[in-house]
């Protein structure tokens, strides 16, 4: 019953945003027929399969109809818009190409009434699809029943996953949680499971997971095979919260389950190769349409005040702790003090120019350079000196985790008012969590709502700026 009615609610989702994807055009063909602009003709014979090829691209890649053992909502409803944005992007990007006059093409009527027709589809149909999947559950006959056996960390853990994402399935909780006893040995926790399946089939339990420490779980076989008498489906969950009070990642490699200290997704290949194109297409425009022209103009002005390069390179600490040459304009006069030592505010080593550029963030502008030569990223952990390091490195446990990933010209914790000088321990410390958060979160949407902030506490003045 679980698979049926969440097979049929995938598939009628599926069906209806397929049809207004191509009502929505439809709608558009018609009112461009009615508009004075020049349309090419081959152009609005293939509107219709360009729809719906892109709308399939779009959500192949962000399995948007994936049918999961658990179905989460809010998953569902993220990847609708995703799907919704990227469809569109591929379909103007089609217009971009093959229509002559884009820009009338932008303000037509056509356009405004398709965009209209589906962003309202999206958000009536999410809404209405909300409304059904909550009942759902009133409407199922016999429903499959899910329990979990074993009063633990991980078992809580699991019941509030369980019980956020029963939608087609009925989750009756944790069946020992008032229960007080303690096992002391195998034959305790044998004769204790043996009788928690019985009692579990007199109650109808369709699938019960067991979640225990391993020691516990030495004859899997004979459980198994008692679950299976009882036309029971039954699932072991080590709990390994005894091991670890911090928070850590666990998944599989083939048959092997594999403890990680936390969640990474740019171990992921495709995730990097994401990351990787937005640094190269942004890194692109800001070489073409910004440096093109400040280099030159900001290069006159550091050689006039002072003499030297126009660029500044120091030898900086980057991916897997391999050093990289990090480029900067030149802020500072040369020759004087230690260029190891962190600038501080009213430093005298600074030029003129320098103040400005370093109060602005335009200090930092080549670096794009080492972004296109793969060194760093737009955004990511501050790539810190290599005495630095060295030095911070003793004293923070979990310092070098952050070059686990490309250092970036900005980052989380330059929006979060952590950059600049470092006087104590404890304010590296805070720097280097928000770099693992970043670390641990990352998605692209992440990369830009960054990038936005970074120009707009730049635009604002940033205290920690000098």
């Amino acid at each position: 019953m679980r698979n049926r009615h969440k097979f049929t609610f995938i598939i009628c989702c599926a069906i209806a945003d397929m049809i207004a994807m191509i009502l929505g055009t439809i709608l558009f063909l018609k009112f461009a027929s009615e508009e004075r602009i020049g349309w090419n003709a081959l152009f609005l014979d293939k509107m219709i399969p360009i729809t719906i090829l892109s709308w399939l691209f779009a959500v192949t890649y962000f399995q948007l109809y994936k049918v999961d053992v658990l179905f989460n909502l809010e998953t569902f409803f993220r990847n609708s818009w995703r799907a919704f944005f990227t469809q569109r992007i591929l379909w103007h990007s089609y217009i971009f190409i093959f229509q002559d006059d884009v820009l009338h093409f932008f303000k037509s009527r056509a356009n405004l009434f398709q965009l209209s027709f589906l962003l309202l589809y999206f958000l009536l149909s999410r809404i209405l699809f909300t409304v059904i999947i909550e009942k759902i559950k009133g409407w199922v006959f016999k429903r499959y029943t899910v329990a979990i056996w074993g009063f633990n960390k991980t078992s809580i853990e699991l019941a509030s996953h369980l019980e956020s994402n029963s939608f087609f399935i009925h989750f009756v909780g944790i069946l020992n949680e008032n229960s007080a006893a303690q096992y002391k040995n195998n034959e305790q926790f044998s004769a204790a499971l043996i009788e928690a399946i019985h009692n579990a089939s007199e109650e109808k339990i369709d699938e019960l997971y067991i979640v225990s420490k391993p020691d516990f779980i030495s004859d899997l076989n004979y459980f198994f095979e008692l679950g299976d008498k009882y036309c029971m489906r039954l699932k072991f969950v080590p709990d390994f919260s005894s091991i670890s009070k911090k928070h850590f990642n666990s998944g599989n490699l083939n048959n092997f389950h594999v403890i990680k200290p936390r969640f990474e997704p740019l171990q992921n290949a495709y995730n990097r190769l994401i990351k990787r194109i937005f640094d190269i297409a942004f890194s692109l425009l800001v070489i073409i349409f910004i440096l093109s022209w400040l280099y030159p103009l900001l290069a006159i002005l550091i050689k006039k005040q002072s003499k030297g390069p126009v660029l500044f390179k120091q030898m900086r600490t980057g991916k897997k702790n391999e050093p990289f040459w990090c480029y900067k304009f030149r802020s500072m006069y040369t020759d004087v003090g230690d260029e190891n030592e962190q600038a501080k505010r009213e430093d005298a080593r600074i030029t003129p120019i320098g103040k400005f550029l370093r109060r602005t963030s335009l200090d930092e502008m080549p670096q794009f350079f080492n972004v296109l030569m793969g060194k760093m990223s737009v955004v990511g952990p501050r790539p810190h000196m290599i005495k630095h390091t060295s030095d911070y490195n003793g004293h923070i446990n979990n310092f070098m985790v952050r070059h686990f990933v490309k250092p970036g010209i900005t980052g989380l914790a330059q929006i979060s008012g952590l950059r600049g000088e470092t006087k104590k321990v404890s304010d590296m410390k805070r720097r280097v969590t928000t770099d693992i958060h970043y670390l641990q979160r990352w998605n692209l949407i992440t990369d830009i709502k960054i990038c936005l902030l970074t120009v707009i506490v730049t635009l604002k003045g940033d205290k920690n700026a000098f």
